[in-house]
């Protein structure tokens, strides 16, 4: 039966697929892989990119929406709603602990 379960053990570690090698090395390793995604300047690099993209758009909001008004409305509604939503249920909250507040001091 030993030998049994090493065998099914060893056949199942034969055939279990491995994870492919995209060339950015094993995380947290330093050496290897593509410059500076192995030690997680990935993201500040994005960030740097979007960045010197938008820079120059973000002077003039205008240019920002030339191409698409429609999407660009639609996003600043959802996030108006988003953020009436949050005040709406801030100011609830608000209220319920005031009035908290006042059944704990009158009564």
């Amino acid at each position: 039966m030993i030998f049994r379960a090493i065998f099914w053990i060893g056949l199942v570690a034969l055939l279990m697929p491995r994870e492919p090698d995209l060339g950015f090395g094993r995380p947290g390793q330093v050496d290897g892989g593509m410059d500076g995604a192995a030690t997680g300047d990935v993201a500040s690099d994005v960030a740097g990119w979007a960045k010197s993209k938008l820079a120059p758009g973000l002077a003039d909001p205008k240019s920002l929406c030339r191409f698409n008004a429609q999407a660009c409305h639609a996003g600043t509604s959802a996030f108006d709603n988003v953020r009436d939503a949050a005040m709406h249920s801030l100011s609830g909250l608000k209220a319920d602990i005031e009035a908290d507040r006042r059944a704990r001091n009158g009564g």
